[in-house]
C-alpha cells in the first residue's frame, strides 16, 4: 500500500455532495475551543470533506515545533513532515482498516464508534516522541457519512507505535487491530464490581490510594487490588486509560 497523501482519504465513501459545515457545528467548535483554554485539552478536528484541519488547539505536544496556524494550513501533510516513514506506513493501513470497520457498522452505531492508537512524531529539535491519538466522529452525513473528527491527543503509556483499538459506546466489546492478519479482532472485557466501579470513579476525580482508602474505609493494598482487577478487565494498560475507558462506556 503507497503512503500518499490521497491514499489517507480514499477509503472515504463518497463527500462531494456535502452541505456546507453548518452554523451548529460552528458554535460547537467555539465550545471546544473554550474548553481546550480552560483546562488545556490538546485535540484538532478535521473536515474530510475539505480535507482540511479546521481548528488545532495550542498545544507543544503536537505542534511539533510548528505554529497552530501553520498546522492548520498544512492539514494532513503536517503528518509527512513529522511522522517517521515506518510509523505513516502504519497509520495508512490503520486508516484503511479504520474506515472499512466504520462502514461496516450500522449508520445508528457509527457515531458512537472511537478508535484509539500509538505513533511517533519528531519535533523540528530532533527529539521523537510517542504519542496517542483518538479519534471520534463528530458529525456525520444524512446517510451516515463521516464529516467531521474530533482527535484528542497525549503522550503514550506504550513502549512502541501501534495498539490500535475500536471501542462503541455500550459494548462490552473491544476490537483490535491484528497486524499480522491485517484485520480487527473482537476482544470481550469482564464487568466491573461495585467497589471496582467506586475505584475507578474515585480515579476519575484524582484521587490519590491512599485518599481512596480512607473513603472506601480500605486498605491502600486493597484498592491497588481493585486497580489492578480493573486494569485486566478492561484489557488496559493502566489506570488513565482505564478511566478514559470508562468514561466512553458510561461506566462512571
Amino acid at each position: 500500500m503507497k503512503t500518499t497523501l490521497s491514499s489517507f482519504f480514499d477509503p472515504i465513501m463518497d463527500l462531494s455532495k456535502c452541505d456546507k459545515i453548518s452554523q451548529d457545528i460552528n458554535a460547537y467548535l467555539s465550545t471546544l475551543q473554550a474548553v481546550s483554554k480552560l483546562i488545556g485539552l490538546g485535540f484538532y478536528v478535521i473536515d474530510y470533506h475539505s480535507r482540511k484541519f479546521i481548528y488545532v488547539s495550542d498545544d507543544p505536544l503536537f505542534l511539533c515545533g510548528y505554529t497552530k496556524e501553520e498546522v492548520k494550513e498544512m492539514g494532513y501533510s503536517f503528518y509527512f513532515k513529522v511522522v517517521p516513514k515506518e510509523d505513516l506506513r502504519m497509520l495508512n493501513e490503520m486508516n484503511a482498516a479504520g474506515f472499512s470497520f466504520f462502514y461496516e457498522l450500522n449508520i445508528e452505531e457509527r457515531n458512537k464508534v472511537h478508535i484509539s492508537y500509538d505513533f511517533n512524531i519528531c519535533h523540528k529539535n530532533g527529539s521523537i516522541i510517542l504519542i496517542n491519538h483518538k479519534l471520534t466522529p463528530l458529525a456525520l452525513t444524512e446517510d451516515g457519512n463521516i464529516r467531521l473528527a474530533l482527535c484528542l491527543f497525549s503522550l503514550s503509556s506504550a513502549r512502541k507505535s501501534g495498539n490500535v483499538h475500536i471501542t462503541i459506546d455500550n459494548d462490552p466489546t473491544k476490537y483490535r487491530y491484528n497486524f499480522k492478519r491485517k484485520q480487527f479482532e473482537k476482544i470481550v472485557y469482564k464487568g466491573l464490581t461495585q467497589q471496582e466501579k467506586r475505584v475507578l470513579a474515585l480515579t476519575a476525580q484524582g484521587k490519590k490510594t491512599k485518599d481512596i482508602a480512607e473513603l472506601l474505609f480500605i486498605t491502600d493494598e486493597t484498592v491497588k487490588f481493585h486497580k489492578s482487577n480493573i486494569i485486566k478487565k478492561l484489557k488496559v494498560k493502566n489506570s488513565a486509560e482505564a478511566v478514559y475507558f470508562g468514561i466512553l462506556n458510561k461506566m462512571l
